[in-house]
């Protein structure tokens, strides 16, 4: 069964073995949600690489295929920060001890309902990315729903590379990225080029962020972070 978006706001990645269960889900929560899927351990991992940017919640079930489901939140926290919900067979404590040290972010039963299991998720999505869907840092305003940004209160063209990085920063503010981090949050883990590319983009973007580009800075030598300027003392 191949992974199938349906548009709406928010997107959540189903990794889930059971072919019924997804299409329960989506019937349930396609109103509310982008609803990407997966029944494959493997192509889950490959939907992954192409969707990352787009992928705000990951709700992961039993053993998928060859991978076990530790083995997939394992490979997953490699490389993302995503929120991940457990579905969990059993509510034996150790399993779900084993999967919070591995970066769950909760754990329920599968047998869950879906008005709880909708409770939950918008709980996590609130935490992680707030009540509205925009970010403001200092003259900088990003629109994730419309992908719009402001700078100053004035709205500047941006290509979906841009924007991506832009939010990646934003997001995580602060934290020094790597190349190789960028590229795997912007490209996707299978991109095989340059790491150039990276100061490539960096520098359009800094162009058009105008007097906010110093809000990119660069740590040489690992990559790059973002931080507004320390004001100078009147």
């Amino acid at each position: 069964m191949k992974g199938e978006v349906i548009m709406r706001r928010n997107t959540i990645f189903l990794m889930e073995k059971n072919v019924e269960y997804i299409k329960e889900f989506c019937r349930f929560f396609e109103n509310d949600y982008d609803i990407l899927y997966s029944s494959d351990g493997e192509k889950a991992m490959e939907i992954y690489a192409e969707n990352n940017t787009d992928i705000h919640l990951i709700i992961l079930d039993s053993n998928l295929c060859e991978k076990k489901r530790c083995d997939i939140l394992e490979e997953l926290r490699s490389f993302c920060d995503v929120p991940v919900i457990m579905l969990m067979e059993n509510e034996e404590p150790e399993p779900q001890i084993v999967a919070y040290r591995m970066g769950a972010d909760e754990c329920v039963s599968s047998y869950v309902s879906f008005p709880l299991l909708k409770m939950k998720i918008e709980a996590i999505l609130k935490r992680v990315y707030g009540t509205d869907n925009s970010i403001q840092e200092g003259i900088l305003e990003l629109d994730l729903d419309k992908r719009t940004l402001k700078v100053d209160n004035e709205y500047i063209d941006i290509t979906i590379k841009e924007f991506e990085l832009l939010s990646f920063f934003m997001r995580n503010k602060h934290a020094i990225q790597s190349r190789d981090q960028i590229i795997t949050a912007v490209w996707g883990i299978n991109y095989e080029g340059s790491d150039r590319v990276v100061d490539s983009l960096v520098k359009k973007l800094r162009l058009k962020l105008k007097d906010a580009s110093n809000y990119i800075h660069t740590a040489y030598g690992m990559g790059y972070y973002f931080e507004l300027p320390i004001k100078e003392p009147a």
